[in-house]
């Protein structure tokens, strides 16, 4: 298959997908796994892994929420704080 050409919209998606971490819209916050697309999300959340860790949240849901919420206000303060 050959290779995207220099400087085409193709090549520069194909380099930023290279490069990493990229928006946030498929992230599993229980996981802490960044998926790429819809496709890879739903595959993730058939994973034994992710079941395994949604049956650990399920047992103290109001412990991980209030976790989450308070890491999540902490943050934000100290963003706005700046």
């Amino acid at each position: 298959m050959p290779r995207a050409e220099a400087g085409t919209p193709k090549q520069i998606a194909n380099a930023m997908k290279s490069k990493g971490l990229q928006r946030l819209r498929w992230y599993c916050q229980v996981c802490e796994k960044q998926c790429r697309d819809d496709n890879g999300f739903k595959c993730h959340l058939a994973t034994e892994s992710h079941l395994r860790q949604m049956l650990v949240v399920g047992e103290s849901a109001g412990k991980h929420i209030s976790d989450f919420s308070g890491q999540f206000q902490a943050e934000f303060v100290s963003l706005l704080s700046r």
